[in-house]
């Protein structure tokens, strides 16, 4: 018997590509409005590149008669065929007309319930079913039109320099000032300078762990108090993606389904240069997509103007997270260094950013755990 599956096309196509992908049926038809037909082809590209055949049906936003017309012609043209709906998504109109058929021809109704991690069936007879199935991020994120093209695969340098990474961690802890004053060391443009280079003079407290940097062939001591590094990966590691790396392994040992570390691509856009972005950390679990922005720039600064840099984190953060991560994602910015702003912390909690700090640095994994799960 050939199994049918019908979705309303939204801004939210998770829950659309989650039933599809536990339904698994012959043939998904979408339904969506003239102005949902970017989202429709993004989802329907993914659908079928996961081997379903796909079908797309224009419906009018706001015709009852054009909603009802579509789906009875649907279930009219494959008599016997097994035939379901997912009301998750569409217009007001869209989910009333649709479920008035289906609800009428006596056919499975279904509505994702993302925050639960459940699918409820609310016709012919009430059940939940949980959810069973995964969702990569990489097509998490294509079905928002982010088409990623890198993220860092071999992790093996990191774990190899995880003594020097926690070193680095430990300072932190001990000294924010020596974080800044190691940051600042570098020239700026680094991808322009040529190896090998010298920093500028450090603090004690940063001096203390230059044997662990060297035996970790990250650095060694110069000549003038400082680091002579030899590669633009360890002199970007040093200014500050060692805490990126930290913040990885943490979420890693959390216990997530999947983790990605600079995740890099571009989205989709009609003109010649489409905007680029990289994620920091991305974790998936439960069919949601956490975003963790990670930070070792001192977040209380204040730029001339009176401009709070810690304000232009979260902004940076929240724009990326509305773009990335749907209805149900969550965004944290991580940093390495304590934040003191009290408008930065009222303001994260009301765009709903969580704020880990230098404060959380000891118990990170922990700290995203409890996030995950809140």
């Amino acid at each position: 018997m050939k199994k049918i599956h019908v979705c309303l096309v939204s801004d939210q196509p998770i829950p659309n590509l989650t039933t599809v992908l536990q339904f698994r049926p012959d043939t998904v038809v979408l339904l969506y409005t003239s102005d949902k037909k970017a989202q429709k082809d993004r989802l329907e590209k993914v659908i079928k590149s996961k081997g379903f055949d796909v079908e797309g049906r224009e419906i009018h936003p706001y015709g009852m008669g054009n909603v009802i017309s579509v789906c009875e012609s649907i279930i009219g043209a494959c008599p016997g065929c097994e035939i379901s709906l997912n009301i998750t998504g569409g217009t007001k109109i869209g989910t009333l007309g649709s479920f008035q058929v289906f609800y009428s021809a006596d056919l499975p109704i279904h509505y994702v319930n993302t925050r639960d991690h459940e699918i409820i069936q609310v016709s012919p007879e009430e059940r939940t079913l949980p959810i069973d199935v995964r969702i990569p991020i990489k097509e998490y994120l294509a079905v928002y039109g982010f088409t990623v093209e890198n993220t860092t695969r071999d992790t093996s340098p990191i774990l190899a320099r995880r003594a020097a990474t926690e070193a680095l961690r430990d300072l932190a802890i001990r000294s924010e000032r020596s974080i800044g004053i190691l940051n600042g060391s570098f020239p700026e443009n680094l991808e322009k300078v040529s190896f090998p280079i010298e920093t500028n003079s450090l603090d004690a407290a940063t001096l203390a762990i230059v044997p662990i940097l060297e035996r970790h062939g990250i650095a060694v001591a110069g000549r003038n108090g400082g680091l002579r590094v030899d590669t633009l990966e360890h002199a970007n590691y040093l200014r500050g993606f060692w805490f990126e790396e930290y913040v990885y392994m943490a979420a890693k040992a959390a216990g997530t389904e999947e983790v990605a570390l600079n995740v890099v691509g571009q989205w989709e856009a009609t003109g010649k240069k489409p905007p680029r972005n990289e994620f920091d950390v991305m974790m998936s679990m439960g069919n949601r997509l956490f975003f963790i922005s990670c930070k070792t720039s001192n977040p209380n600064r204040v730029k001339e103007g009176g401009e709070g840099i810690g304000k232009e984190f979260l902004y940076e953060l929240d724009s990326l997270g509305d773009q990335a991560l749907g209805l149900f994602g969550k965004k944290m910015l991580a940093s390495a260094r304590s934040v003191t702003d009290e408008y930065v912390k009222k303001r994260a909690q009301v765009m709903g950013i969580q704020i880990l700090d230098r404060n959380d640095l000891a118990n990170m994994k922990g700290k995203i755990r409890q996030w995950l799960t809140a």
